[in-house]
């Protein structure tokens, strides 16, 4: 289970790939495991709650990443635009948010409940 960091490593987007979103680029990748399933993950927040979220990522790189760290885990890799990916996270009742990942770690989360 990750630990969500008070000074995460953070990326760096330019401006036009942002467009709004706070740390999230308008364009993001996620792991398609089959049919409509993406992969997921949970962290524990600062007061020790269990948060259940969309992986995301900000390029194929980094998704590709992910996948080597998590044993077994694979799938396809396939672009949605942040619209798209919060929907995702919205019409499964356990998500509670989007979790970007960079260099296997959380650097950001949006909330959708």
């Amino acid at each position: 289970m990750n630990q969500i960091s008070d000074r995460p490593a953070g990326i760096v987007l330019e401006e036009i790939e942002m467009e709004g979103f706070g740390g999230f680029p308008n364009k993001l990748c996620l792991i398609s495991v089959g049919g409509d399933k993406y992969a997921c993950n949970n962290a524990t927040g600062k007061e020790g709650e269990r948060i259940d979220g969309l992986a995301t990522f900000p390029n194929p790189d980094e998704a590709t990443t992910y996948m080597g760290l998590l044993a077994g885990l694979s799938g396809e890799i396939v672009s949605k635009s942040f619209e798209e990916a919060r929907e995702i996270a919205k019409s499964k009742p356990k998500l509670s948010c989007l979790f970007l990942f960079h260099a296997g770690q959380i650097v950001d989360i949006h909330y959708v409940r």
